[in-house]
């Protein structure tokens, strides 16, 4: 983690790697975990409690493939609960996978195929998309495959700057990979994906 900033997870992989990173490195090499990106210095924090500072405390918020795994109703409280932490002026950044790009992807496939005499066909290739979205995605894979981390909502551009716009922030839009009001982003951000910035008022 870059200095300056601090890094909050509420899932229990971060539990196990905030709490007990031996064991973590050790269920890594046995195979029965995947390695992750969480190291410590971590909090463990569940967001769907709010955010862990005071009013007008933080000077930027960054949050990368963390949206995805919230409920609706959680989701649009941790917006609300971030423009309440964050000081005027302060900055809001938010990455999660594109719903249209999953879907548009789909069917450009579905399209060569159709184009395709049907006797050509590959529908394998619509079922391996398709199947990345039911058993990667959507669903909530048993024992320490996820260890609670699934995807519970996907995003689309026009729904993510309604709830930026919605919990009050202001010049809401999307932002390339990189280009962020936020000084030294790239040492943060890892995903092209969605990204969506906005700024809390500073009257």
């Amino acid at each position: 983690m870059p200095p300056g900033w601090i890094h909050v997870d509420g899932s229990r992989r971060a539990w196990l790697v905030s709490h007990a990173w031996p064991l973590d490195r050790w269920l890594v090499r046995l195979g029965l975990l995947r390695a992750t990106a969480f190291h410590p210095p971590l909090i463990h924090h569940d967001l769907r409690r709010g955010v862990p500072w005071p009013d007008a405390s933080v000077a930027a918020i960054y949050a990368g493939e963390l949206w995805e795994h919230l409920e609706p109703d959680d989701g649009r409280r941790l917006l609300d609960e971030c423009h309440r932490a964050l000081k005027p002026g302060g900055v809001l950044r938010v990455c999660v996978p594109d719903g249209v790009g999953f879907w548009q992807q789909y069917l450009a496939l579905h399209e060569a195929e159709r184009a395709r005499a049907p006797g050509e066909r590959e529908s394998a290739r619509l079922a391996r998309h398709v199947g990345l979205y039911f058993a990667d995605i959507c669903t909530r894979p048993p024992g320490f495959k996820s260890f609670g981390h699934f995807h519970k909502w996907q995003y689309d551009e026009v729904q993510l700057v309604d709830l930026f716009t919605r919990a009050g922030f202001e010049e809401v839009g999307r932002e390339r990979f990189h280009d962020s009001r936020i000084p030294g982003i790239a040492a943060l951000e890892r995903s092209d994906f969605l990204i969506v910035e906005g700024v809390k008022p500073k009257a």
